[in-house]
């Protein structure tokens, strides 16, 4: 209890954004340690969906755009929150107080990392945080990294707009059982929610977090944006890589350089910083094949100089490992 609550403390101190809590002071007693933390006067965002059912699409829109601008800041910084669910996002001001009622605030830092960042020597392999907003390679046991977050915010995002969770299952094994359908959009509520909504949810919540959407990029979305076009093209650098692959095969064509790499599937976002994945990476319009395949190149070079880090250790795409 004592090291948690000394993580949080340590990790609050590192950070100042608007919508994360901020730590005013800490006091020790001989038997007690007290966090003084900014005023929160609306409770937290799970006790506002059981008043409210659901919320609307914009107002759905205000919480993860806040949400995610709070998980860049932190991922920046190589800081993986790891516990991101309703319950541990407060609100600033009471109900009725208007618009100013979505001011969110990240708090419960307790079982939050700063890692040395995404690359394989860093992958957390330890399961942490609430079950049923866990991302399924948390619970494989096959290591994870900060696309963890991503996958708990899907969850946010879907219970904001139709009051349930994606999955639910009393087990671990259930639960993982439930991903493997992939998100479905059965319940009445949808009806009333874009295509561009639920298009992000699909890439927030993709199994692979290969394929999974960054926090960035979602910052980029047009649904963000509020707009209710749905994107055309793939999502990410991998997705491209499938693409223009499949291209080639259809077109009997082939890029210089993809010959060298066997298995793509090999290469993971965790090899592929937030800061190569920029915007272009939605259309494609700026990054021809050969610097895509460059890129991947590199990436899956530098995975395999790793020799403690084996095929088998990688054995992607991470859904056929999962229910092993």
């Amino acid at each position: 209890m004592v090291e948690t609550v000394d993580n949080e403390i340590s990790i609050l101190k590192q950070v100042n954004h608007a919508h994360i809590i901020h730590l005013e002071a800490v006091y020790n007693s001989a038997a007690m340690i007290y966090l003084v933390t900014e005023l929160c006067k609306g409770g937290d965002l799970k006790q506002l969906l059981q008043q409210k059912k659901s919320f609307t699409e914009d107002e759905t829109r205000k919480i993860i755009f806040s949400l995610a601008d709070a998980v860049v800041y932190l991922h920046q910084r190589n800081i993986v929150h790891r516990d991101l669910k309703l319950e541990n996002i407060l609100l600033k001001n009471s109900s009725n107080e208007g618009d100013d009622r979505f001011d969110i605030k990240v708090a419960d830092f307790g079982l939050s990392v700063k890692t040395g960042g995404v690359e394989i020597g860093n992958i957390m392999t330890e399961a942490c945080g609430t079950l049923s907003y866990m991302a399924p390679e948390m619970m494989s046991g096959r290591g994870y990294s900060q696309w963890c977050d991503v996958w708990s915010i899907g969850v946010i995002m879907f219970m904001l707009l139709c009051g349930e969770p994606p999955f639910v299952s009393q087990t671990q094994r259930g639960l993982l059982k439930e991903i493997m359908n992939k998100v479905r959009f059965t319940q009445p509520a949808w009806a009333s929610v874009s295509g561009a909504a639920k298009w992000v949810l699909t890439y927030l919540l993709k199994v692979d977090p290969a394929y999974r959407m960054t926090a960035r990029q979602l910052l980029e979305t047009p649904w963000i944006a509020g707009e209710h076009t749905v994107p055309s093209g793939p999502n990410n650098v991998l997705e491209m890589i499938d693409q223009l692959l499949e291209n080639n095969k259809n077109e009997n064509r082939s890029y210089p350089g993809t010959e060298a790499v066997k298995d793509w599937s090999l290469v993971s976002a965790e090899e592929t910083p937030e800061s190569s994945l920029d915007h272009s990476c939605w259309s494609g319009a700026d990054l021809g094949p050969e610097a895509v395949t460059e890129r991947l190149k590199k990436a899956h070079n530098r995975k395999s100089a790793h020799s403690s880090l084996t095929q088998q250790d990688c054995r992607p795409p991470l859904r056929s490992a999962l229910l092993e």
